[in-house]
């Protein structure tokens, strides 16, 4: 008799889903890290968020009159450093 007489022929399948299941936990764990490494990203000091704030900052100081031309000026350009 064969192996595939009693039922034992349908391993492919089993081993199939395993191997997906594999992959799936590979692709999960990927993309788990780049999203931490990307949120730790935006959280460091120095980030275009950060800067785009203190942008708006001087914008908003220089139109209500808090700040003159000049000092908005050199804001705008020390934030360009």
């Amino acid at each position: 008799m064969h192996m595939w007489d009693w039922g034992f022929g349908g391993g492919w399948i089993f081993m199939l889903f395993m191997w997906l299941i594999v992959i799936a936990v590979i692709v999960v764990v990927i993309v788990l890290v780049v999203n931490s490494t990307k949120q730790s990203q935006d959280r460091s000091p120095g980030t275009h968020s950060e800067h785009g704030r203190a942008v708006e900052k001087v914008k908003e100081r220089y139109a209500k009159g808090e700040i003159d031309r000049e000092e908005y000026k050199q804001m705008m350009e020390d934030l360009k450093e």
